[in-house]
């Protein structure tokens, strides 16, 4: 049996006969930029994430590039965030000057709130959490802690969609992305700004666009972010299944948890459910996780590791961070694994992996 990370031409069988008929109706319009499909999306996605405000962008670095920038930050200024993101998150931060302050991370990945404080200096402006493979980060600590100190707060959602933000986090700027493997994927690339800041909304609207209010009126400096809006007018087809397809997600991860949490070498989280589970990932022990990787792509599994180099690691940052050490990240970057997790996972091949798994523990 093959078993693929993520299946997109099963998507689209599902998708197919409403996609052909959206694009039909989509074509007779006429509107190939900006326009009614954009401000539609932008509406639906704003109410389903519980906001006032929802702009869509091109890509889910542009969207975190063009909050930063909302908010004045700029040459000299620090953004505390993490290491073991896509390199999306600290481009962001580099691309309007600033500088990425890495923080080591817990145990489930997410931002370590109880080593921020340490991380503020003068220069801090921003925390920028990233609710990395769809789990929710301690919103009410690292809130208090940006209370405190006076600092922004902009959360990186970029694989969190269907995450249960009630109560835990509905407050500050979000950014998304419609990467096609995200839970709310387009057919190609695209973002959206998420926020009640009228400021923020107006200054990514404008962004976006040239830099235009108002049509050839170039107030700023800017670039051209702007979403398709093909992609909005399947996005909002989609945006109609994110629950059930997040549903579905978990009943994945809880079989998985189910089925491997007591297999000595392996570690995995507890099953959490305000968990979008965009990633199921387990950590490896005992230097064994290529073996199994290879075992698993040898009888026919694709798994993944998010993210191979932490970004600290990475070229582009190498030598800016050559004494930095972060000992959970590091750590972690040896054992991590992630395991087919998406909608049309069928059971029997879920069944498949698990029981590959076993066996190779087994032997």
């Amino acid at each position: 049996m093959n078993v693929s990370f993520v299946d997109f031409k099963r998507e689209w069988k599902f998708f197919e006969k409403k996609f052909l008929l959206a694009f039909k109706k989509f074509g007779q319009k006429g509107i190939y930029v900006l326009g009614p499909e954009v401000e539609s999306f932008e509406k639906d996605f704003a109410k389903y994430c519980g906001y006032k405000y929802a702009i869509g962008m091109s890509t889910g670095l542009s969207v975190l590039e063009t909050i930063l920038r909302a908010n004045r930050i700029g040459v000299g200024d620090e953004v505390i965030t993490v290491a073991n993101s896509a390199v999306a998150t600290s481009l962001a931060i580099s691309n309007v000057g600033a500088k990425p302050i890495f923080c080591d991370i817990r145990e489930d990945f997410l931002i370590d709130q109880e080593k921020i404080e340490k991380l503020i200096t003068g220069k801090t402006k921003v925390i920028l959490p990233v609710h990395l493979f769809g789990r929710i980060c301690d919103m009410k600590k690292i809130n208090a802690i940006a209370k405190k100190y006076g600092l922004i707060v902009v959360e990186d959602a970029c694989q969190a969609h269907g995450a249960n933000f009630v109560g835990v986090s509905a407050i500050n700027t979000k950014a998304f992305s419609f990467y096609p493997t995200k839970n709310l994927g387009a057919i190609g690339e695209g973002g959206a700004v998420v926020t009640n800041d009228e400021k923020v909304r107006d200054f990514a609207m404008s962004y976006r666009n040239y830099g235009q209010y108002g049509r050839y009126n170039h107030v700023i400096k800017a670039s051209n972010y702007r979403l398709e809006p093909l992609h909005c007018v399947l996005l909002d087809i989609k945006l109609k299944y994110l629950n059930k397809f997040i549903q579905k997600r978990q009943v994945i991860a809880k079989k998985y948890i189910e089925e491997t949490e007591k297999i000595k070498g392996i570690i995995v989280n507890d099953f959490d459910k305000n968990c979008a589970y965009h990633l199921f990932v387990i950590r490896v022990l005992d230097g064994k996780r290529d073996e199994l990787r290879k075992h698993l792509k040898e009888k026919g599994v694709e798994t993944l590791v998010h993210y191979p180099t932490a970004i600290h690691h990475q070229p582009c940052y190498r030598e800016e961070y050559k004494n930095l050490k972060l000992a959970n990240v590091d750590r972690f970057q040896e054992e991590i694994l992630s395991l087919p997790c998406y909608p049309f996972l069928e059971n029997q091949e879920l069944a498949y992996v698990i029981k590959n798994i076993r066996n190779f523990f087994a032997t």
